[in-house]
């Protein structure tokens, strides 16, 4: 059997030398690694690491010691200013304004609703002589951007009118026009406006082709650098409820940018008075490793804000989509967090099948975000 280097904790670099001398001491051979390293000198926490053969030595030593791995940094800051919310006009778009409405209630921001229409010229311009060709393309291109500008007008006064209704005329609505392709202009928009968050309906099974913002937020969660939160179709906000979020799952798959993801989501609903569910999901049998891990995610959210209501569930099950669903719809959570990481937890996480269907069929408002 292989013997192979396991993280057994991540701590700050003075506890982390302390640690390593201890092992040491006790004839186990111990190795430092920063954590998400920026500069030679500057890293978030450092791993704690061991050969797999000395791990039930060690993780007696830790219990009589009584050690807990706690990475060791600043608070990030992400406060919302801005929210985007790209549409099409369906009525999962609306819901998704409805929904953001609600957000920017809580976070006193402004938002801008974009549309994106796609302008397929071949399909449009006649085959005649070349100076047709153009005059038509010129005609046709006009009419498309037209129309798509009337009816993003009466889309954006609807809104408005829902959010007069409700006491929020304070809230700054704005519009924007693009044409192209559509994930290409939410993301490049995004850059543009430097929004806080990006909020889309997600497209449910069965819904029609040219309900195209569900289609593409998919892609869109895996090209954006801005936090984004899909909105299910079959969720409906009331906004007469002023229901507001009580309680998230952070799914875990412990990774290293699991500390600088917690950071980040904190800071995402900071405005918000929720309880945190940290629940990591299993394939295999769980594990002594598995509790260790937990622990050290455990005594980090404590590190980062103490008051903050966490609970932490390992749960066992070959179906992970499933098995988060299932306890989302049994602790009545509000809404599963996930870290986008540079390989993409969608598509690690789950299989690309299920990653769509946790967009598309889900029926838990889903927020993603890179760590």
């Amino acid at each position: 059997m292989e013997d192979r280097l396991i993280t057994i904790a991540t701590t700050h670099y003075t506890a982390a030398e302390v640690l390593k001398a201890r092992f040491e001491s006790e004839k186990i051979s111990c190795f430092l690694k920063h954590v998400n390293l920026l500069q030679s000198a500057v890293s978030e926490g450092v791993q704690i690491q061991i050969k797999s053969s000395d791990l039930d030595k060690a993780l007696r030593l830790m219990k009589e010691w009584k050690v807990k791995g706690i990475s060791s940094s600043k608070r990030e800051s992400h406060r919302i200013r801005k929210i985007l919310i790209p549409i099409d006009f369906s009525e999962f778009s609306k819901n998704a304004c409805v929904y953001a409405l609600n957000l920017a209630r809580v976070y006193k921001t402004e938002i801008k609703i974009l549309h994106v229409y796609y302008a397929p010229i071949v399909d449009l311009v006649p085959i005649t002589d070349a100076y047709s060709i153009q005059i038509d393309m010129d005609i046709n291109l006009r009419e498309l951007e037209s129309n798509a500008k009337k009816e993003l007008i009466d889309f954006v006064n609807e809104i408005r009118e829902i959010a007069s209704g409700k006491g929020m005329e304070d809230v700054k609505i704005s519009y924007a026009l693009k044409e192209g392709i559509v994930e290409d202009e939410i993301i490049q928009t995004a850059l543009e406006y430097k929004p806080g968050i990006i909020v889309l309906g997600s497209k449910g099974k069965g819904e029609k082709q040219s309900d195209i913002i569900g289609s593409v937020a998919y892609r869109v969660i895996d090209k954006s650098k801005v936090p984004v939160l899909a909105i299910p179709q079959n969720v409906v906000y009331d906004i007469k409820r002023e229901k507001e979020m009580k309680s998230i799952i952070y799914a875990t798959e412990f990774e290293d940018s699991d500390y600088s993801a917690i950071r980040r989501l904190m800071a995402i609903v900071s405005a918000f008075q929720v309880k945190i569910y940290c629940v990591h999901v299993s394939k295999d049998s769980l594990n002594t490793l598995d509790s260790i891990k937990m622990d050290n995610l455990m005594a980090y959210f404590k590190k980062i804000n103490p008051k903050k209501k966490v609970e932490f569930h390992l749960i066992s099950d070959e179906d992970k989509l499933k098995a988060l669903q299932e306890f989302a719809i049994t602790n009545k959570v509000d809404l599963i967090a996930m870290a986008n990481r540079k390989r993409g937890i969608l598509a690690r996480l789950f299989n690309p099948d299920l990653a769509k269907k946790i967009i598309y069929q889900g029926n838990i408002p889903l927020l993603s975000f890179k760590a």
